[in-house]
């Protein structure tokens, strides 16, 4: 988990990937400055649904589960990996578990930090509306391991992930969501938003219907990423790794 961490941390991308993380602070931080009359914990919401959870955090997990073993398999540094007394299961236990690492330190601190920017400019406690942080945090962290699940299934199973990486993200999450009836629940945002509006009190959640508690939709996202997990891997199991000439 160690040396996937260090990967991770270790290379430019990170960098874009902290930037592009920071958006919420670097969006509430020029609301404030700018003395918004409407900028209030509510239109905190409304921005960081589709901005943050819709984007951000689908780019920034993307990027990452996609690295973890498809970058070493491609590096042809995977074999030197196994030769070590360990089994794939767990080295793929380990990176699935050093990817979440690092994008929950790439995610968690913007949305604390856009919270508190929104309660300083409101005059109000840090915990006057403690329930919207509990809310986008619980989303964070679920949708962080549930995409990374995806994504790396998806970088086991294909040579290039990044293309069908943002197919599903930005292409299937999108659409799928529109669509009439129970289809939406085939997409994860849709537990993402039964999380948030079933977590907070006062959101602008009110046009989206569901039958999906906050509970349930923790349990379903929980369950759908274990199961993400254990697919990727027996896939990385039945692989075969030789060093190049």
């Amino acid at each position: 988990m160690g040396l996937t961490v260090r990967y991770l941390l270790g290379t430019r991308r990170v960098i874009a990937m902290a930037l592009l993380s920071a958006l919420p602070v670097v969006l509430t931080l020029s609301l404030a400055a700018a003395r918004v009359a409407t900028f209030d914990i509510l239109l905190f919401q409304v921005l960081m649904i589709p901005l943050f959870l819709q984007v951000v955090v689908i780019f920034v997990t993307l990027v990452n589960a996609t690295a973890i073993i498809r970058e070493e398999i491609e590096d042809n540094t995977l074999p030197y990996l196994l030769i070590r007394p360990i089994s794939k299961a767990a080295v793929a236990v380990y990176k699935y578990l050093g990817y979440l690492v690092v994008v929950l330190v790439l995610l968690v601190p913007p949305v604390v930090l856009s919270y508190a920017v929104t309660e300083a400019y409101q005059g109000t406690a840090f915990t006057t509306d403690i329930d919207v942080l509990q809310g986008f945090l619980v989303a964070t962290v679920l949708g962080g391991a549930a995409y990374g699940g995806v994504f790396l299934s998806i970088s086991v199973l294909f040579r290039k992930p990044l293309a069908l990486g943002l197919l599903f993200g930005f292409v299937w999450e999108s659409i799928i969501g529109t669509l009439p009836g129970d289809v939406p629940k085939l997409s994860l945002n849709y537990y993402l938003r039964a999380i948030l509006k079933g977590m907070i009190g006062i959101n602008p959640l009110t046009g989206f219907l569901t039958d999906v508690s906050a509970g349930l939709g923790v349990l379903i996202l929980v369950g759908f990423t274990l199961a993400a997990v254990i697919l990727s891997v027996a896939i990385f199991q039945q692989m075969e790794f030789r060093q190049k000439a």
